[in-house]
């Protein structure tokens, strides 16, 4: 992943303080792609140069606020966008992930000089360690964001960072930031654990929000020790210093590398919040300005996955190993559901209104199966596992059509000709390019229809009825995404007949779809 530049002496610009100012200073008015560029490369530049370690040092503290500045700015552009990635995407994310390790790279290269007998960075391994740290948990963040998989190599550069940090004693060295008033290395490094161990795929980027203001406020009571508690193992959810993964639970063990998180005090403050939830909203628990039911649904995440892991799932999971059509769209889902192509209720319309309000774009000469057909051209996805609630599926093919979004609507067809539809609930790329979905199938087998916001100059287009499932759903109707607005009175056309609905609450929403309880008008 990492993006290497030309070594050229002569365009190194940070090659003192002086400069390195200089430099900076010009930055202030450069756009944040061209930013991103230069900074890459005067860094892998400082990185071959002869600059003594302190002066090094310097200027890489100089580089350190127009680098976050930058890397904040790059890093919207690719953030909960579909996976996988456009080539544009896709290389704003490496270029930003390998920014990142580069600033890493650059201060842990320093680690190595205060080894040197008398060196004049030993005295400022705190601030090496922090800065180290710090680039390597906004690295793992990106991956977060993109929904993608971090390398074992950054886990190992993570546990390695820390390591040394604990050795020279500075995990406890308070430095100041933004978003706290404090944080330490060994925060840095809890922070990333726990935040990889909420499983971030099944996590929209609102509860990702929310997970970063509950480890900001509540993850300096938590500890790491070397020792394990006198408690029971299957309890202690454990690292591996000399490993390239994240926490795991119960693995207690003798060897040296082996940490354990004390994370009790943490777990309380989740409780106490879930508990005022009942009476207050999130931002006046400090949690920001988001829905209750996110909040609430992250804090059980986060409680399960740090205390429990593995109770939440209900639903028992099989091996499976067969193809699966993926559709995107509410208008391949309406018509792999219908078996049909779907026609507008409105009658008088000529035939050239009638395919655009069907949703196809007409080029002279097709009939109105052929446009249908290719709105059912599906992709291949092979599924992994599966429940009575949904399924663990895969494309191995990083170039593959189907771009996907966290609770995008999809359909699926099975090898027997049925038709599914539900929610990507998981997704995660990992380091090979594979793409993985969690799909939680609708509980409910929807009844395609015709509806629209009533009034006769708009068209109508496809929609989806859920019936109720008792006592945990109430019946909804899935229109294209933006349709919904509280109290509209929709036009429902099912089977021949049409009747008026109002939509009573939203009760979910993707980028492809809104889904809407509703009443009697």
């Amino acid at each position: 992943m990492m993006i290497t530049v030309t070594q050229t002496p002569g365009l190194l610009k940070v090659g003192d303080s002086a400069a390195a100012q200089k430099f900076v200073d010009q930055l202030k008015s450069t756009a944040a792609p061209q930013a991103q560029a230069q900074l890459l490369t005067q860094l892998q530049l400082l990185e071959d140069s002869s600059l003594a370690p302190p002066a090094r040092l310097d200027v890489l503290e100089l580089l350190r606020e127009p680098i976050v500045t930058t890397q904040e700015s790059r890093v919207r552009e690719f953030a909960g966008k579909p996976v996988p990635f456009d080539d544009e995407t896709r290389d704003v994310f490496t270029r930003t992930i390998t920014l990142w390790q580069t600033v890493a790279n650059a201060y842990e290269s320093l680690i190595t000089a205060m080894a040197e007998d008398g060196s004049p960075l030993a005295a400022k391994a705190d601030v090496v360690c922090y800065r180290a740290l710090r680039a390597v948990h906004q690295a793992f963040a990106a991956f977060r964001r993109a929904y993608h998989e971090p390398t074992p190599a950054l886990w190992q550069q993570l546990h390695r960072l820390y390591a040394f940090a604990e050795s020279a004693h500075v995990t406890a060295v308070p430095f100041a930031e933004k978003t706290v008033t404090e944080s330490t290395a060994g925060l840095l490094y809890l922070q990333v654990v726990l935040a990889q161990k909420v499983q971030p795929d099944a996590l929209s980027q609102t509860q990702m929000n929310i997970l970063d203001r509950i480890l900001d406020k509540w993850g300096i009571l938590g500890l790491i020790a070397s020792e394990p508690p006198q408690v029971q193992p299957d309890k202690l959810l454990t690292v591996d210093l000399d490993s390239g993964t994240g926490a795991h639970l119960g693995q207690v063990d003798s060897r040296s590398s082996r940490r354990y998180l004390l994370i009790d005090a943490v777990g309380e403050q989740l409780r106490e919040a879930a508990l005022g939830l009942k009476k207050s909203s999130p931002d006046k628990l400090g949690l920001g300005p988001v829905p209750r039911d996110a909040c609430e649904k992250l804090l059980l995440s986060a409680y399960t996955q740090w205390f429990a892991p593995g109770s939440g799932r209900v639903d028992e999971r099989k091996p499976a190993s067969f193809n699966v059509m993926v559709s995107n769209t509410l208008s391949a889902i309406h018509y792999n559901l219908s078996g049909k192509p779907f026609t507008s209720p409105d009658t008088g319309l000529s035939s050239r209104a009638k395919f655009d309000l069907a949703g196809f774009e007409r080029v002279d000469g097709p009939a109105v199966g052929e446009a249908s057909g290719r709105s059912r051209e599906l992709e291949t996805w092979t599924v992994a596992n599966q429940s009575a609630s949904g399924v663990l599926g895969m494309c191995r093919n990083p170039n593959g059509a189907t771009r996907l979004s966290y609770n995008q609507l999809l359909g699926l067809v099975a090898p027997n000709g049925n038709a599914y539809i539900g929610f990507v609930q998981r997704l995660s790329v990992d380091p090979a390019g594979a793409t993985s979905l969690g799909f939680r199938l609708l509980r409910a087998k929807p009844e395609t229809a015709a509806a629209r916001i009533a009034d006769i100059h708009n068209p109508y287009d496809r929609a989806l009825l859920v019936p109720a499932v008792a006592d945990k759903e109430p019946a909804t109707i899935i229109l294209p995404a933006g349709s919904y607005r509280p109290g509209g009175i929709v036009d429902l056309h099912v089977d021949g007949l049409t009747r008026q609905i109002k939509l009573t609450g939203l009760f979910d929403n993707g980028c492809n779809f809104d889904r809407a309880t509703y009443t009697k008008p």
